[in-house]
């Protein structure tokens, strides 16, 4: 009965480790491909092809940054 329960604590605290991992892991992945994706540029193409890494306001016409496809 002994034994039983050290295999069954055991192998608790190592799915519960197993899950800890596969959380941390998977987050910081999807967050890197989304700022990777992220390039705004001005939709009237302002600056000749100028890209930005922020959203914001072109400075030359003041028009919002969209997204465009990197």
């Amino acid at each position: 009965m002994k034994k039983a329960k050290i295999l069954m604590a055991t192998g608790m605290f190592f799915l519960a480790g197993m899950m800890f991992t596969a959380c941390g892991s998977e987050g910081t992945e999807t967050q890197e491909q989304t700022a990777e994706k992220a390039v705004y540029q001005c939709p009237m193409d302002c600056e000749d092809g100028k890209t930005y890494e922020e959203e914001g306001q072109c400075p030359l016409c003041e028009m919002d940054l969209q997204v465009i496809d990197a």
